[in-house]
């Protein structure tokens, strides 16, 4: 079950660190120019993020198994597709098929190791299900740019097809179903259609947001939208007999405090992930080449705390690992306000390695809090509701660290400091305020209180 879990995971991971590596093949291809090739990707990430509660949601009353292989399929057809692409909206077309394969995948993985798991192997589990994921994310570039240099843009879709039709196979196998909901539901195509149509309003607001500035048309339309459908949704939620997203799960403390902290983890994660690169070539002087060197840490730190904290987490319990581990990347992203030119590569990587260490050993812990905490007919739409706080948190920390950066490079050069120093103050900025993010997350994930200890029996 687990390799199922970790193989689809790991496909999906792949596909968007090589899609990374293939943006400018992508933009000559097509005659389009940079900032209109990156709606490749955000069509996936709008895609996937607006729908993960729903396909939770219907997993949860048609069967997991099912749900999760036809995301299999679904992700494979989409592949096939963008590589076929004979135009950019017919790419932009196969990107929103794949995003919408990935979010049955993304939405199910959690929960089948929920359902399948036992409460004191649970922790491992997802431990195991994270080093696939990180590892997978840092071989997606590296993947992606030899399929590109050698072969063409095409191979970086059609590389997606092994590894899927391995997971199509191993899930068929070996999954089940487990518990559905009552055949007496129905599913709430009213609350979806709502749900959808704020959170892509919202999200193409935020993504709007941080490339063209805070006051383009398309922004200021997007929040009005999602300022009226989101709020909206609530209201027919708290009214519906079975509502797509059931806001009686968030009653549980545990289970709202541990999907907030999480937000606020992700947030560091990706605001890593966008700010190093850039750190280090407009301060440091890297090479791309170097740059991708300069970044193993992440990975790295990421699977071995996964590896680590995931078992440990199944002894001694979620409620003090979790928090600990936030407190850690608080301590990276403090330590990060510290680096210069002056100190060179061994701070940053030392700050870089401590955030993402605690992270590595926040991940498992939390995942396993918020499972735990969901009854096992509800475990699909929680797993989606799981991975859209996570992604939610990155979205947010990508146009943050874009805003920010822009606005605080700006002003430090007109107090008259070069390009490089004014990165360099803009950069301390950010990292302040993603330390304020993250402590935000550890008072959230200390306030959640304790989940049922590991040999304990899921809430019914």
């Amino acid at each position: 079950m687990l390799a199922a879990v970790c193989v689809g995971m790991l496909t999906v991971s792949l596909d968007t660190g090589a899609l990374n590596a293939a943006y400018p093949s992508l933009a000559d291809a097509f005659g389009v120019p940079v900032a209109v090739i990156s709606w490749v990707g955000i069509a996936y990430m709008i895609t996937t993020v607006s729908s993960l509660a729903i396909y939770g949601r219907w997993a949860d009353m048609v069967g997991r198994k099912r749900v999760f292989l036809l995301g299999y399929g679904v992700f494979i057809a989409g592949s096939l597709l963008a590589a076929l692409a004979q135009n950019f909206i017919w790419l932009l077309a196969a990107r929103v098929v794949v995003g919408s394969g990935a979010a049955m995948l993304i939405a199910n993985s959690v929960a089948i190791i929920g359902a399948d798991f036992p409460a004191n192997r649970r922790g491992t589990a997802i431990g195991a299900m994270e080093t696939s994921v990180a590892a997978a994310l840092a071989l997606g570039p590296i993947v992606g740019g030899v399929l590109v240099d050698h072969l063409s843009w095409r191979a970086i879709f059609f590389v997606n097809w092994p590894s899927g039709l391995v997971g199509l196979a191993l899930g068929a196998m070996i999954l089940r179903d487990g518990e559905r909901a009552p055949k007496r539901e129905t599913f709430d195509f009213l609350g979806a259609a709502l749900f959808v149509a704020g959170m892509a309003s919202f999200l193409i607001a935020l993504t709007a947001g941080s490339t063209l500035g805070w006051d383009a048309p398309i922004v200021t339309v997007g929040l009005a939208l999602a300022l009226v459908l989101l709020p909206l949704f609530l209201a027919v939620e708290q009214r519906v007999p079975q509502p797509m997203l059931p806001l009686t799960l968030f009653r549980s403390r545990v289970f709202a405090a541990a999907n907030a902290a999480k937000m606020c983890g992700y947030f560091a994660m990706m605001a890593t992930l966008f700010t190093l690169p850039f750190y280090l070539e407009r301060a440091l002087g890297f090479t791309p080449a170097q740059i991708g060197v300069g970044l193993t840490p992440i990975p790295i730190a990421l699977s071995a705390a996964s590896l680590i904290m995931g078992p440990l987490s199944d002894r001694i319990g979620s409620q003090i690992i979790a928090p600990a581990g936030l407190a850690v990347c608080a301590v990276g992203c403090v330590l990060l306000t510290q680096v210069t030119p002056a100190t060179g590569y061994p701070a940053v990587f030392v700050g870089v390695l401590v955030l993402t260490f605690g992270m590595g050993s926040f991940i498992s812990p939390n995942d396993s809090a918020i499972v735990s905490a969901a009854p096992s007919d509800k475990l699909g739409v929680a797993g989606g509701i799981l991975a859209m706080m996570r992604n939610l948190g990155m979205i947010l920390g990508l146009a943050a660290a874009g805003t920010v950066l822009s606005a605080r490079v700006a002003a430090y050069q007109a107090d008259g400091l070069d390009a490089s120093g004014a990165f360099v103050g803009a950069y301390h900025d950010f990292y302040l305020i993603t330390a304020a993010v993250v402590v935000v997350g550890v008072v959230a994930s200390l306030v959640r209180g304790r989940t049922l200890p590991a040999s304990g029996e899921r809430p019914g």
